[in-house]
């Protein structure tokens, strides 16, 4: 059996040591959930930004296929993309991946994303393709 003798002084500095890496992990947490919170509020930023500049027609089935529409369609698959890989690398929660899932699917209910998805998906990476088009494009309402 070995024994360990320990003064006053070491048990301070070994309480010292445990409180900072307590800290370090506390910190850690905080500085994690921040960053997620900053990541989400950022997405959500983009996505607002791309429905406001989406031509008002888009929903009412009357749009036509343009310079603008499509530009701002890239821009909304390309969101999807990014958001599905945040998802797939679990740097989202499900809660998160759920409600933006919810809202790809709504937004595909739309004839024009459907058209434009298939005249666009041969620019994103296979995996994503086949993801959204099972979970979004096949599974809307």
């Amino acid at each position: 059996m070995i024994q360990i003798k320990m003064s006053i002084a070491d048990i301070i500095q070994l309480g010292i040591l445990l409180t900072a890496i307590l800290t370090i992990c506390v910190t850690l947490h905080k500085n994690s959930r921040q960053r997620k919170l900053q990541m989400f509020a950022e997405y959500t930023r983009r996505y607002q930004e791309i429905f406001l500049n989406m031509p008002d027609d888009i929903y009412d089935g009357t749009a036509k296929v343009n310079t603008a529409t499509t530009r701002f369609l890239r821009l909304y698959f390309d969101l999807c993309s990014e958001e599905y890989h945040l998802w797939k690398d679990k740097d989202i929660p499900e809660n998160v991946w759920s409600l933006w899932l919810e809202g790809m699917q709504k937004a595909c209910q739309h004839e024009l994303y459907k058209n434009m998805w298939q005249e666009l998906k041969k620019d994103y990476n296979l995996d994503f393709r086949s993801y959204f088009e099972d979970n979004v494009i096949n599974n809307v309402d």
